[in-house]
Parts: structure tokens; sequence; C-alpha cells
């Protein structure tokens, strides 16, 4: 594999970005603070997938069926943002490999230096699709419990793919995401219940994404499941203060709710931690081409298709993502989408 160093002079900034290090690094120039947002998304979210099979009950982009994002449509987004944008996630209703055109896809991205990832569930996952995954920067195997979940981890770690476990932070899972913070494996046979051809081999994961609930989608009608302030604080502590053999991760939501705990945060916590960055260095393209600041919010009201105007211009230019912005620089720790 191929792999590039990028480094973008803007005006304001310098962006730099290291694909076998997989960092990025990007600082103001001639003593300028770090830019607020960037002149075009340095990660862009990418939902290639207008279907899913597997149906979850809490699965955020809802079970609507749509076709899924075309091979040309992907690479009209990579033709107009690659020399700025380093990485993409794909995603979408769901898993990425399942993909009618996943080989022409990650091969289209590595070849214009941008770095593909996503997320799977593991669910009809091949051997074709294991080895062209080795040219992405990482791949997350959610962790829902199946066998294929385990099936997928071990395949992806024998391959020598850096391979992610991602974990949905709830009430329900409460528990299991403390004991993974307190050094327990959840995933021993014994423990798990689960058969020991499923067992998860600790030492190889690369890291844990514990991500937060998020009520939308086939999730609106259960709120319930909301972890509590309890809850919340006690894995506040835990993920500062882990105990685990492997690296571990959260996205922005969580890091927001960290930021206005009112615990004492090192100064290292400070200056590695961003809250959200949709809208500033982030956002997510549907498979039906609609552009919105992040793939939680409602296309109807967020969205702009990108064949009516250039991602450029919808990122520096509409009014929706100058208003979501808007509300991140007046209050940087609150979700634009709840204000």
């Amino acid at each position: 594999m191929k792999h590039f160093r990028k480094v973008l002079e803007a005006e304001d900034y310098t962006l730099i970005f290291d694909s076998s290090l997989g960092i990025e690094i990007l600082e103001g120039n001639d003593g300028k603070p770090d830019p607020f947002f960037l002149h075009l998304p340095s990660m862009i979210d990418v939902g290639i997938m207008g279907h899913c099979i597997n149906s979850c009950h809490f699965c955020y982009q809802g079970h609507i069926k749509e076709a899924n994002m075309k091979l040309d449509d992907f690479k009209l987004i990579i033709d107009q943002t690659h020399n700025h944008t380093n990485q993409v996630a794909l995603g979408g209703r769901g898993d990425p490999n399942l993909h009618e055109n996943f080989k022409e896809i990650i091969e289209y991205a590595r070849n214009n230096n941008v770095v593909p990832n996503y997320t799977t569930s593991g669910n009809g996952l091949t051997d074709e699709q294991i080895e062209i995954s080795k040219l992405c920067g990482a791949v997350a195997v959610s962790d829902y419990g199946q066998p294929y979940t385990y099936d997928a981890i071990k395949r992806f770690m024998d391959a020598g793919i850096k391979t992610n476990i991602h974990i949905i932070f709830n009430k329900l899972n409460y528990e299991k995401c403390i004991n993974i913070l307190s050094g327990f494996d959840p995933w021993l046979p014994i423990h798990s219940r689960v058969k020991k051809e499923t067992e998860v081999d600790i030492s190889r994961i690369n890291a844990v994404i514990f991500l937060l609930y998020k009520a939308v989608g086939e999730a609106k009608d259960k709120p319930e499941l909301y972890p509590t302030k309890y809850q919340m604080n006690i894995f506040i502590n835990r993920v500062l203060n882990p105990e685990c053999k492997f690296k571990v991760g959260i996205d922005s939501c969580l890091t927001n709710h960290i930021i206005k705990s009112g615990i004492d945060l090192s100064e290292e916590f400070l200056m590695t931690t961003d809250s959200c960055e949709a809208a500033r260095m982030s956002t997510y393209i549907s498979p039906s081409l609609q552009m919105v600041p992040c793939s939680f919010a409602d296309h109807c009201v967020h969205g702009v298709e990108i064949k009516k105007k250039s991602i450029k211009n919808i990122w520096n230019k509409s009014k929706k993502f100058k208003s979501f912005r808007n509300v991140l620089k007046e209050k940087p720790y609150d979700c634009p989408l709840e204000v």
C-alpha cells in the first residue's frame, strides 16, 4: 500500500496529513490561532449505502430504503475535495463492504490520496472484501453481540488490518462499557456466554471507540435508552482513567459531556481534544447526495444537494452550514441540533 504525505498551505493555516501514521496536524500561520473552520472539510462522512440488511431497532439512519450511492457520484465527491480532504468515512444505511462497487470506491479514494475507512456489522463479510480493506486506514466493527461480529473482528485482525470496535454507550450496556474501561474482558466466553470461536483477542485490538446513543432515526421513540446523569458521570471518570490494554476513543458528542462535566481536565486533554467538528472540519453526504453538517442532521432541514451546488460553495456559503457554525462558535460544547 502506497503511503503519502499531504501539506496544504492556506492563507491562514497549514494542514499536514501523514497516511502512514494516520496523523493530521492543523496549525494557524504566522502565530495566528488554529482556524475555527477549514476552507473545505478534511474528513467527509460519505453515506454510500442506501439500505441495510440488519434492521437494528436503534439505527439512527432509520429503515428508509434508497438506492446505494452511484460510483460516479462518489467519484464526483473525491474529485471536488481530494486536494484538501484527507479521509473519507464510508457509511450510510448499511454495511459499506456490501456496496456493489466497494472495491472501486476504496481504490478511487486511495488513488486520489484520500484514506478510506469504514464501519461494518460484519454480516456477509467476504474474503475479497477483507483483501480490499487492506487499503483502508482502519476498519471498525460494531459490537452487536452477534456471531458474525466476532468472526469479522478476528478475520480483519488476522489479515493485519488495523481493527477497532465500536460500542454505542447507552443505559442498557452501561455495565459492559464500564467493565471494558476497568480492564475487564467482556468477550471471554466465560463472561459473555458466547462460543469460544467468537472470543476476541484483545491483545490485537487497535482501539475501542465509544459512541453516544442518540435518540434519532429508529431510536427517536426510545429516549429512555439515553444514559442517566449518574451513568454518564461514572463513564466520564472511567474513560479519563482507563485500565484496559488497548486504546480508547470517544465521539465528539461524548467529548462535549466530558468538557461540560466540571471535572478538572489536564492541559494535554484540552490541547488534543476538540468539540463538535461538524460544518467546521467534517461533513456528511448522503446516498442521494444531500450534504449536511452532521450525519444526525435532518436532511430536509439542513441538507443541500451537491449536484445543484459545488461542495466548496455549500461548505462556505450555505446559510444552513453558516447557522450550524454560528451555534458552535457561540456555544462550542452544545449540539446545534438540540439548541
